[in-house]
């Protein structure tokens, strides 16, 4: 699969129209699947919608961002007094795993992973954050990739994707695991050595009513 997502914050007197005609066209793409929902209150530069839509290949990807029925929202997406800003990523599928049933929540954060970016400690870095759902239950479904485009608050490097029942699984069992501060935070803190992570970064969530992330 390949993925394209943007997260748009809209201007309070366009989002209602902006939110509807996406919609609309989001529905006559041929893609394999389409995440289409408003942001819930609790995110961090996370905007007031995630649109997420898989597609066969990046070249399916593209051809269907450039069709007719994709224009109109394409024109208000780029409009800066509609949208005001968004971050948007174009990826392939990276590590992936978990079961795909059920809806619940659906949690997206963007890193640029910049300092001192050698292949090994993106390596290090992208295991070691696969690792989590075998140690934090609540995780459902995940995937870890490497970002191909991107833009937005920085050129983002890697998306880091999780499914979980509900937002309790997320704010309780994620963000308290010693999993989470112990062995992957280092990576995210400039006092220690391992630090990569610019600490500028997304984390948005939107509740779904199935799987989001497919293989």
């Amino acid at each position: 699969m390949y993925n394209h997502l943007i997260i748009p914050t809209f201007a309070t007197e366009h989002r209602d129209e902006a939110m509807r005609t996406i919609a609309e066209a989001s529905a006559a793409l041929d893609s394999a699947s389409i995440l289409f929902a408003p942001t819930l209150p609790g995110v961090y530069n996370g905007g007031d919608a995630i649109w997420r839509g898989s597609f066969a290949g990046r070249a399916a990807c593209e051809a269907a961002l450039a069709s007719d029925a994709w224009a109109h929202a394409a024109r208000l997406l780029a409009d800066p007094s509609v949208t005001t800003h968004a971050d948007i990523v174009s990826y392939a599928n990276g590590k992936v795993g978990g079961p795909t049933e059920g809806g619940g929540l659906y949690r997206v954060a963007l890193f640029r992973a910049s300092v001192n970016p050698t292949p090994e400690r993106l390596d290090q870095f992208g295991q070691q954050t696969s690792s989590m759902p075998k140690a934090i239950s609540s995780i459902r479904r995940w995937q870890v990739a490497a970002a191909d485009e991107a833009s937005g608050l920085h050129e983002w490097t890697h998306v880091w994707e999780q499914e979980y029942a509900d937002r309790a699984g997320l704010e309780g069992p994620y963000m308290m695991h010693p999993a989470h501060w112990a062995h992957v935070e280092r990576w995210f803190d400039p006092e220690y050595p391992e630090f990569l992570v610019h600490p500028l970064l997304v984390h948005t969530f939107c509740a779904i009513e199935q799987p989001v992330i497919m293989c």
